[in-house]
């Protein structure tokens, strides 16, 4: 085989693999993502931010925010609205509850979030969970400008909502 006809057979494998993704993602596009799109309000890190009070209604999901993001666990505590969006702007999700919402709900989000998964072939990675007494919905999960409200335990619309907005953020490959 002459070497004119082995390059020209390599770039008719590339150009033909180019072209197959691009229609592939073409006609495959992904899913549109769940929730309620929000005013993405920037993502400056702020020395000292850390403190700030939460404000009534439900977490904010972009904005200034706490110069470390959180480790990726449940916490029994309130955690500071500035503090979650950093693990936002990491690609996370953080799902956030009134005190209000019953143990058995709480224990069902973290069986389907956290180790050991209640769910097959399902093992989010980047998932805050903590009280917040003053989310307007008793359970709201939140992502890069985007969240939703759930008045009860959901476990589908909370995966799908998991698979739709994870990873959907300025620095998503971050830890």
């Amino acid at each position: 085989m002459s070497n004119k006809v082995f390059i020209g057979f390599i770039v008719f494998v590339i150009v033909g693999s180019v072209g197959y993704f691009a229609l592939n993602k073409k006609n495959n596009p992904a899913p549109e993502r769940l929730g309620t799109s929000q005013q993405d309000k920037g993502q400056k890190h702020v020395e000292g931010i850390e403190k700030q009070s939460n404000k009534g209604g439900q977490p904010p999901t972009s904005g200034d925010h706490a110069i470390s993001p959180l480790p990726w666990q449940v916490y029994d505590q309130e955690i500071p609205d500035s503090v979650a969006i950093h693990n936002l702007e990491h690609g996370g999700i953080y799902i956030s509850y009134r005190p209000d919402v019953p143990k058995e709900q709480i224990d069902k989000i973290k069986a389907v979030f956290f180790e050991p998964f209640s769910i097959d072939n399902f093992t989010p990675n980047k998932v805050v969970l903590a009280p917040r007494p003053l989310n307007e919905s008793p359970i709201i999960l939140s992502s890069w400008t985007q969240s939703q409200k759930f008045e009860s335990f959901d476990e589908e619309q909370m995966v799908q909502y998991y698979r739709t907005n994870v990873g959907k953020s300025p620095e998503a490959g971050a830890q």
